[in-house]
């Protein structure tokens, strides 16, 4: 996610070591070096980010963000500065976008996804519009108004550079529909990060069975399903004598059984819901290749502990030592684990085998960080102006008092899964099939790797609805 913003300070640090290097030979003389010398390296500047973009005077125009926005949930700053790193970084972020932009800021913050819905259909369909920034939980609030026609096509905005590390490159790259683009997932929103679905580690467990730390296994590429399913095997213990492994028990993989943490394994471990080809079109690769096999294996791994209910009791057996792994988006780690009494670590979910490329982190689309711009926005070029440069101030300034400070050094307990987060976020991903389940296809690697059906009837059911709901996909926005 770095990658660009290191490159230009890479090449300022470049800069200012050419600036030196002309004097190496008499460092040990400094009367010998000229003055001019000195203020010639003194007056490299550095390049960031904002650079690139333009610096217009908008003459005070407000800019209008809407959004789902509370103090454990936080997409906009408070009024008044409240000493939080991340609600005073927005603040910041603010401030210094007004300044540069002469615009004028103002934010709507709304408790639900279902409030932001409603204004913003009420208000297209009037013809008017109420904001110019949306930012909202994709699951249920933005892809009804994408669906619905309520959404402005991003990728036809100036300005608006959604293939970059600021945005989401994995949305950009899976989730656009014949060329267009209504949703996607940025630094604008801190909740951006709460998204991707990962696996907590008990480090105190795993010594006690003789596994040590994972994180250089994650590092080494040899985190695999194969791994996970070693450990797992024995893991589950009877507590308390009733001949049932039930949430009063010991387990090792406390899971929530949900479409959620099935997709997240499936695609953890190289698998796509769906692809969009060179023509644009979405392509269903589900049955291909080594597809079937895949949900075998997370199947496998799932049904350990397959009989858990859902809501906090896995995060209570997993706080109260009594599970090895913990899975969720990186939300319910962030909310509940931070006084957990014995460390942990943060992992990606496992490979399929040491042959994967990478490992890929399922974006949980109920989490508050998805971003879309209004179908009725009157001035698109002014708009993606000012949202880029809130997403790259956000970079900037928002994602390392989020990212860096309070998650790492809060979160993170070592440098090493420091590092392994940085693999976390860097391969963030979510695609068409995970957003609309096209004719009910995804919903079967739900119910294979759930346990609760046989994979080639399943998918012959729903074969000739596929084609269908993919059409149905592609008259969007035409």
């Amino acid at each position: 996610m770095k990658k660009k913003y290191l490159a230009f300070l890479l090449a300022a640090l470049m800069l200012s070591m050419g600036g030196c290097g002309g004097a190496t030979e008499e460092t040990q003389n400094t009367d010998n070096i000229p003055q001019e010398t000195e203020t010639e390296a003194a007056d490299v500047p550095e390049t960031t980010i904002l650079d690139t973009l333009p610096a217009e005077d908008l003459g005070g125009m407000t800019f209008r963000m809407l959004g789902v926005s509370y103090p454990t949930r936080r997409n906009f700053p408070a009024e008044e500065d409240t000493g939080e790193m991340v609600n005073d970084a927005l603040a910041k972020r603010d401030m210094m976008v007004s300044e540069r932009l002469n615009v004028v800021i103002q934010t709507q913050a709304e408790e639900t996804g279902a409030n932001v819905t409603q204004i913003v259909k009420d208000t297209v369909l009037a013809g008017d519009n109420v904001c110019d920034v949306i930012i909202s939980d994709i699951a249920t609030s933005l892809k009804s108004l994408m669906t619905g026609g309520s959404l402005y096509d991003m990728r036809t905005i100036d300005n608006l550079t959604l293939e970059e590390n600021w945005w989401s490159y994995g949305m950009y790259e899976s989730s656009s529909i014949d060329g267009r683009q209504y949703i996607t997932m940025g630094d604008i929103s801190p909740m951006k990060y709460y998204a991707p679905y990962c696996m907590a580690y008990n480090l105190k467990l795993g010594e006690d069975y003789g596994y040590g730390d994972l994180y250089a296994e994650v590092l080494n590429g040899t985190w695999t399903v194969d791994l996970l399913n070693t450990m797992l095997q024995d893991a589950n213990h009877d507590l308390d004598g009733d001949g049932d492994i039930d949430a009063e028990d010991f387990h090792g993989y406390a899971h929530v059984p949900t479409d959620i943490t099935a997709w997240a394994h499936y695609i953890g471990a190289g698998q796509m819901l769906s692809t969009v080809d060179s023509e644009g079109k979405i392509i269903i690769p589900i049955g291909d290749g080594n597809s079937v096999e895949v949900m075998e294996a997370v199947k496998e791994i799932l049904g350990y502990s397959s009989n858990l209910p859902m809501g906090n009791v896995t995060m209570d057996m997993f706080m109260e030592d009594r599970a090895l792994f913990y899975g969720n988006s990186y939300s319910g780690i962030i909310a509940n684990f931070r006084d957990m009494e014995s460390d942990f670590n943060v992992i990606p979910t496992p490979k399929y085998n040491e042959q994967q490329e990478k490992y890929y982190s399922f974006i949980n689309t109920h989490c508050l960080g998805g971003v879309a711009i209004p179908a009725t926005c009157p001035n698109p070029d002014i708009v993606g102006l000012v949202t880029e440069t809130l997403c790259r101030m956000s970079y900037l300034e928002v994602r390392p008092a989020l990212y860096e400070t309070t998650m790492k050094s809060k979160v993170a307990r070592n440098a090493e899964n420091a590092q392994v987060m940085d693999i976390i976020f860097d391969n963030t991903y979510i695609d068409c099939n995970g957003l609309f389940n096209i004719g009910g296809s995804a919903s079967v690697v739900v119910n294979v790797i759930m346990g609760k059906a046989e994979f080639a009837s399943s998918y012959a059911a729903v074969q000739n609805k596929i084609e269908a709901g993919i059409e149905d996909l592609m008259k969007i926005g035409t």
